[in-house]
């Protein structure tokens, strides 16, 4: 059984006849007549009785005609509907991003998407790169954007597309000690007389700090935390140094705090990527985001992935 042929039984209904029908659906008389015997015989009953000289429906072919009409209604409604996703007036869309990633980029992507799509249910998350993994993996994430040194460079099942790196700098409130003027870039060992804070690193990052430590009795951070909104509380209240991104665009974080420069640290970046399940089709709304993502990173298109 087709669409095609309940299409052209409901035609035939609406006509009253095989000719008017058959004018109606751009086939010839016999084509029709083909088309709905052909249909008689894959239900095994006959809908239409000929006897008369007028179309008359059997008992079968009133069951049948209903259901047609609810079929094509349906698939009427499936059509507006692709439509209507095509075009993110319906849809959702479920995305995670690193703590990182969220301050900086995460906040403005939503923002944007919100304003162009405001009908598209959407869902972010913050987690660290580890969680986002097992959310993508289980279809709770359609996507998400993170730090990604941690992910094997063959990831099983994953898509990773590098995004441009961002600077990294630590920041401080604006009349923080450690701004005097006329004083030379901060060093590690001066950072550390006051509260340095910043999320969960990559192990790769975590060991590199270890490493360069002045004091044996801590390391470099002596508070983590994934909020980025608590870390420039922080910041703000406490005193404290905290590490982050300088974002691409405005209303992150770190609009109220100034960067502090430390010596043999001032060329620290991120290593974003946008990860999807490999060989999953993107919703359209995926898709769109996806692009977004590409233009905040990178005004100027020059996003690609390596």
């Amino acid at each position: 059984m087709q669409l095609r042929q309940l299409q052209h039984l409901v035609a035939l209904a609406d006509q009253g006849s095989f000719g008017r029908a058959a004018q109606a659906v751009h086939l010839s008389q016999p084509a029709l007549s083909r088309s709905i015997e052909n249909l008689e015989e894959n239900l095994q009953a006959r809908l239409v009785d000929r006897a008369y000289g007028s179309v008359r429906f059997t008992q079968a072919g009133e069951l049948v005609l209903a259901r047609a009409r609810e079929l094509l209604a349906d698939a009427q409604q499936i059509a507006r509907d692709v439509l209507q996703l095509e075009g993110l007036a319906i849809g959702s869309l479920a995305v995670g991003f690193g703590p990182f990633a969220a301050g900086t980029l995460g906040r403005a992507a939503l923002s944007l998407m919100t304003q162009r799509h405001p009908q598209l249910q959407m869902r972010m998350e913050v987690a660290d790169t580890a969680t986002l993994c097992e959310r993508l993996h289980r279809r709770e994430l359609d996507l998400f954007v993170a730090d990604t040194r941690d992910l094997t460079k063959q990831q099983p099942g994953l898509k990773l597309v590098r995004l441009p790196n961002l600077p990294v700098s630590f920041f401080v409130r604006a009349k923080h000690p450690l701004l005097k003027p006329r004083q030379q870039p901060a060093t590690l060992e001066k950072l550390m007389a006051y509260p340095v804070a910043g999320p969960r690193l990559p192990a790769e990052v975590a060991m590199q700090f270890e490493r360069v430590a002045p004091r044996g009795d801590r390391g470099v951070f002596n508070v983590t935390c994934d909020d980025a909104g608590t870390l420039r509380h922080l910041a703000l209240t406490a005193d404290a140094v905290i590490l982050a991104p300088v974002a691409p665009v405005p209303g992150h974080d770190t609009d109220t705090l100034v960067p502090l420069p430390v010596a043999g640290l001032e060329r620290m970046q991120t290593h974003y990527s946008l990860v999807t399940l490999a060989g999953r089709t993107p919703s359209p709304a995926a898709a769109v985001y996806t692009r977004l993502v590409a233009e905040l990173m990178d005004p100027a298109g020059q996003a690609g992935g390596r």
